[in-house]
């Protein structure tokens, strides 16, 4: 016997025979020596040892025998379907075996343990079992109602599986969740971010403010979800979205469409909860206005039950009441204004737009009344015989030379009044007809050929301006102070002192009254002047100047008094009591009783 052979003799005598037995359908399986322990492989078929069915590892003895009865799968492809996730979801729950069985090998290699499913063999037979078909799927959909999100390859899906599986055939439509209503608030403050390089002024206003016609708030309608579909094909209602209602406070509206909150004034804009909104007229600050709150811009009437720091300002479009003192500080009031204690310094300008009013319609007037003479004294100056040889521009020049030598300078400066001034009242128009006077009646330009015709159009179009522009004044626009020094008040109305003025400069267009002592400055005053004790030794000279119309009353003057009376000036050289001064036919009366 060759090698080769007795090698393969070898190997044989080492392997554990296996031998089919085809009637009883089973095979016999003789264990060496060699062999402890054995693993069935239950799905392939039942394993007997000794008559009994082993499921689990065993130990054998030497010459065991062992019996594998093979399990024949006749093949199935089947289902059961199931709705799942309250109807938004169907799967098919699949069997799908092969047909065929499991084989042995002729011997099985001895070894210490043999594990089944190592050495055994499939083999594929014909189908014998119940084989469903796609037509069946169908019918099985129809039969449940799953009419809705049945996937197309559903068919594929199912003839996949290998064994048991779940498979998603239809797919149920969620509701579109809707888009609640949602509210922008519009005037919630940003803090702009703020650069090393910038510079931070301290001394403005930190008020947010809105402008009347401003939105405070505006809401977004919500917007309807989606209606969904459960495997049945039936609708599913979406949830409806969350609304609300804007809930209007003081001085606001609703916008036309309802959508948004409009301020009716300018103000303090307000909201006093969460739907709440409302726009406040009044600034009210009940402390000291210092850097920790900042200066006060605002439109409507402003409040301060402390004082006024060093370099704040306060810019109201209303009235102010101060409860303290004013220091270095620059209060406007455009409809009133009313200090309780001391102004050191500073500045007090009360209904400023109407002080610039009276100031453009008195110099409108004055340059009309100088212009339209002028051109009519040239008019008749030009049929004299003095003017045969002159042209008309040149005797328009020799008229404003001699009869009329402020007219230029009136001209220019009402051109720079409203250059540099911001009012409504100052349009564009009249800047041009301010520029045109200027032209023709300075420098060479009343002899140019249109000067004399131009002159007398502008000055009729100053008529119909000057005729247009009336305004009136607030009722009560006055300015009241306890105590007032080294500052310079402007006001619109009437003025009045309840204890004393030292080197201030006041300006009023009504009725100015100093109930104390008025030392060093300037009063000028529109209407009736009233001071009980006007001037002081050791001070510079006190001056007041108010017009021929009206009437001034001391009750005591002290010397180095200066009174101008339209443009009559009266020198006080020594003390007088019970001093008045007014015009009477003409003439500046003085009655007065010596100190």
């Amino acid at each position: 016997m060759s090698e080769m052979a007795e090698k393969k003799d070898e190997s044989l005598s080492n392997a554990c025979s296996v031998c089919w037995k085809p009637d009883e359908k089973k095979y016999l399986i003789m264990l060496t020596d060699a062999v402890k322990f054995i693993v069935p492989a239950p799905q392939a078929g039942s394993l007997c040892i000794n008559g009994e069915s082993q499921q689990r590892a065993f130990k054998v003895e030497p010459g065991d025998v062992l019996e594998f009865y093979p399990t024949v799968f006749p093949g199935e492809l089947n289902w059961d379907l199931e709705v799942r996730d309250q109807g938004f979801a169907a799967v098919a729950k699949v069997v799908h075996q092969r047909p065929g069985y499991y084989t042995l090998p002729d011997s099985i290699e001895e070894d210490m343990t043999i594990r089944f499913d190592e050495i055994i063999i499939w083999r594929d037979s014909k189908p014998q079992g119940q084989y469903s078909n796609e037509e069946k799927l169908q019918a099985d959909l129809l039969n449940q109602g799953i009419i809705f999100g049945v996937f197309p390859s559903v068919w594929e899906a199912i003839t996949a599986v290998q064994g048991i599986g779940e498979v998603l055939i239809a797919q149920g439509k969620a509701p579109t969740l809707p888009v609640h209503a949602q509210l922008v608030d519009l005037i919630a403050k940003k803090q702009p971010a703020q650069h090393e390089e910038q510079r931070v002024d301290y001394f403005a206003s930190k008020i947010n403010l809105i402008q009347a016609g401003q939105a405070l708030a505006r809401k977004i309608p919500g917007k309807p979800g989606i209606p969904g579909k459960n495997v049945y094909g039936q609708e599913i209602p979406a949830p409806l979205p969350k609304d609300f209602q804007l809930k209007l406070k003081k001085n606001v509206r609703l916008s036309e469409d309802g959508l948004e909150v409009i301020a009716t004034i300018a103000g303090l804009p307000l909201r006093m909860d969460e739907l709440s909104f409302g726009v406040e007229a009044v600034f009210m600050l009940n402390q000291d206005l210092d850097l920790a709150v900042g200066s006060i811009e605002f439109p409507g009437d402003v409040f301060v039950s402390g004082d006024v720091h060093d370099g704040l300002h306060i810019y109201s479009g209303g009235k102010v009441e101060i409860r303290g003192s004013t220091s270095r500080a620059e209060i406007r009031a455009e409809k009133g204004l009313n200090i309780y204690r001391n102004v050191l310094a500073g500045k007090l300008v009360v209904g400023a737009r109407f002080v610039v009013r009276s100031k453009l319609l008195k110099d409108l007037q004055s340059l009309y009344d100088d212009l339209n003479a002028c051109l009519l004294i040239t008019i008749d100056f030009m049929k004299s015989p003095q003017a045969k040889s002159l042209r008309e521009g040149q005797s328009l020049k020799v008229i404003i030379e001699r009869r009329f030598p402020d007219l230029p300078k009136k001209a220019t400066d009402l051109e720079k009044f409203l250059l540099s001034t911001k009012d409504e009242l100052i349009t564009q128009e009249l800047i041009v007809f301010a520029r045109t006077t200027k032209r023709f009646l300075t420098g060479l330009g009343p002899l140019e050929p249109q000067a004399l015709p131009l002159l007398g159009r502008v000055n009729q179009a100053f008529k119909q301006l000057i005729d247009s522009m009336a305004f009136e004044l607030p009722e009560k626009l006055d300015c009241n102070v306890d105590y007032v020094q080294g500052a310079i008040v402007e006001c619109a109305g009437d003025f009045v002192c309840r204890k004393g003025s030292y080197n201030s400069v006041i300006q009023a267009a009504g009725d100015l009254k100093i109930e104390g002592v008025c030392r060093g400055g300037k009063i000028i005053a529109g209407g009736n002047v009233v001071i009980k004790e006007l001037g002081g030794s050791g001070v510079s000279t006190t001056t007041v100047q108010f017009p021929g119309t009206k009437r001034l009353k001391v009750g005591y003057c002290h010397a180095n008094v200066t009174i101008i009376v339209d443009k009559e000036i009266i020198s006080m050289e020594e003390p007088y009591k019970s001093l008045e001064i007014y015009r009477e036919e003409g003439r500046v009366a003085i009655e007065r009783l010596k100190g």
